[in-house]
């Protein structure tokens, strides 16, 4: 069986599972960047570069108060400093720009970010 650790923007990983695992042995201990459970993708967040940190199925890059990612690279105007750059799905307080407010409950749903979850437009006309 092949490793499940999804690469991004490289795709699979391409090497053998340890035996009775799911990972390989360079993948099995890697630990999601936002709340350290078994991590299971890098991050495919752009700007500049690719974001690439490590992340769990339960939590994504968080969107910033503008509604973009937050800038990935160099030039972005500072973001507060409590602003975290992963979060739990469950804990997204915004919608990315693109979002207009008929989409918003479908980008929700296909974000897997709970129907009860609150989460604010940052969309302009």
């Amino acid at each position: 069986m092949k490793c499940k650790f999804d690469l991004g923007w490289s795709g699979k990983c391409k090497s053998d599972a340890i035996k009775g695992k799911e990972y390989c042995e360079e993948h099995l201990e890697v630990k999601c960047k936002s709340c350290g459970i078994q991590a299971t993708h890098l991050c495919g967040e752009t700007g500049q570069f690719v974001c690439g940190a490590p992340l769990c199925d339960d939590c994504t890059h968080n969107v910033s108060p503008r509604g973009d990612n937050g800038g990935i690279g160099f030039g972005y105007p500072k973001l507060p400093d409590d602003w975290k750059e992963h979060c739990k799905k469950s804990d997204q307080k915004y919608a990315p720009w693109y979002v207009k407010p008929k989409f918003l409950d479908l980008w929700k749903k296909e974000n897997n970010i709970p129907e009860d979850v609150e989460v604010i437009l940052t969309y302009r006309d």
